[in-house]
Parts: C-alpha cells; sequence; structure tokens
C-alpha cells in the first residue's frame, strides 16, 4: 500500500500544474532591511540581560551559594531547579517584550 502511494505522489509531483517554477517564487530578499535585525538583537540583549538578573535576584532570594552548590557539591537536583527558574524567567520576559 506504501508503494502505491509513493508512485502516485512521484507521478502528482511531475504533473504540469504540481511544478513550482522559480519565476513564481516570492522574492523576499528585496524585502529585507537592517530595523528588523537591529530590533532582535536589541531585545535579545535585553531578554539576556534580564534573565540574568532574574538569576541574581533568585539567587538572592534563595540564600544559597548556588555556584558551590553547582560546581563544587554538584547537586544535580538544585541544577534541575535551577533549569526550571530560568525557563520561568525567560517566559515571562519574554511575554513582557511581546506586550
Amino acid at each position: 500500500m506504501k508503494r502505491k502511494t509513493l508512485i502516485s505522489f512521484i507521478f502528482a509531483s511531475l504533473m504540469p500544474g504540481g511544478i513550482v517554477y522559480a519565476q513564481d517564487a516570492p522574492r523576499v530578499a528585496s524585502d529585507l532591511s537592517w530595523q528588523p535585525l537591529v530590533s532582535t538583537l536589541l531585545y535579545g540583549s535585553i531578554g539576556i540581560v534580564l534573565a540574568v538578573a532574574g538569576y541574581f535576584v533568585f539567587d538572592r532570594m534563595i540564600g544559597l551559594d548556588l555556584r558551590r552548590e553547582l560546581v563544587e557539591d554538584q547537586n544535580v537536583a538544585l541544577g534541575i531547579m535551577l533549569a526550571g527558574v530560568f525557563i520561568g524567567i525567560a517566559i515571562v520576559v519574554g511575554a513582557v517584550m511581546l506586550s
């Protein structure tokens, strides 16, 4: 059954109506400008700075030495919890930046 479907797909794509020609393709290169690139880099940088600031706020609130716990003691559970905190902070920062 799969072979029959593959053969019918190949024949359908070879039909003149199923072929997309290069001259019919939309041109998006002329729509590019520098403003979206700059705003993407700016908002990305702001998001990274806010995520790092959120880490430091979380570090102060929790009252632990996170670096010692993660690097020296190799506390995997704290690392997983911290990953969840980073994801949560990223979701909040992303939502604020979109609004």
